[in-house]
């Protein structure tokens, strides 16, 4: 029983690999994003249901709570921290572990931590309260969005890579320098997808800064 289950998993891991790291830019986007949405659905529900709320209020250093003073100002810090965060991800692309960038890592294990913040109503602004699972709200609010900008940054950047583990044990293996920034390059659809990435992240870092105000101004 464990060697079929270990064996599922190999084979599981294998077709995720194959899609995620696609030569196909948009393969990789769609691939990684479902991924994402699937564990921030399941951390989202899992936070509403068995979590205190509360639980994460206060854990992220760019939240403040503390209105900026205008939808401008409060847009502008949004859109700074955010680029930050996505500059965090570049650079983690950088390493790669075998097929895998890192950049790709940090977005999964940052789905299901804001899938849980949702959940158990931990937002540095606003009442508290839990937010309730419902597709209604993915739309409401701007978070989704900011995951799908990350998400395409990551993604179109996927061949910024320097350091590379060329095999397992992820944990064992040494990462060698494979190649310099002076050998990266993004095709066209990648470029696309970036900018495009970029433009979006605005767009939701300024639809939050109104929702924002709403609530504070």
């Amino acid at each position: 029983m464990n060697e079929w289950i270990t064996d599922t998993l190999s084979k599981l891991s294998r077709i995720v690999g194959r899609y995620v790291n696609h030569d196909d830019v948009l393969i990789r986007f769609v691939s990684l994003w479902v991924i994402v949405a699937i564990l921030f659905t399941v951390a989202w529900v899992g936070g509403y249901s068995l979590l205190p709320q509360g639980l994460l209020r206060g854990a992220n250093p760019g939240a403040t709570g503390e209105y900026a003073g205008s939808v401008t100002r409060e847009f502008l810090s949004l859109f700074a921290w955010n680029v930050g965060v996505s500059l965090i991800a570049i650079g983690a692309n950088t390493f790669r572990s075998v097929n895998t960038p890192l950049g790709y890592v940090l977005q999964v294990i940052q789905a299901p931590r804001y899938g849980v913040v949702w959940g158990t109503g931990s937002l540095a602004l606003g009442s508290g309260a839990r937010i309730t699972p419902s597709l209604s709200v993915l739309v409401e609010r701007s978070g989704p969005m900011e995951l799908t900008a990350v998400i395409a940054i990551v993604v179109a950047t996927r061949g910024v890579m320097i350091w590379h583990q060329t095999s397992g044990p992820r944990w064992k293996e040494p990462f060698e320098r494979v190649q310099s920034p002076r050998d990266w390059s993004l095709t066209r659809r990648e470029w696309a997808l970036f900018v495009g990435g970029y433009a979006l992240l605005a767009v939701a870092n300024y639809r939050e800064a109104l929702d924002i105000a709403s609530v504070a101004g």
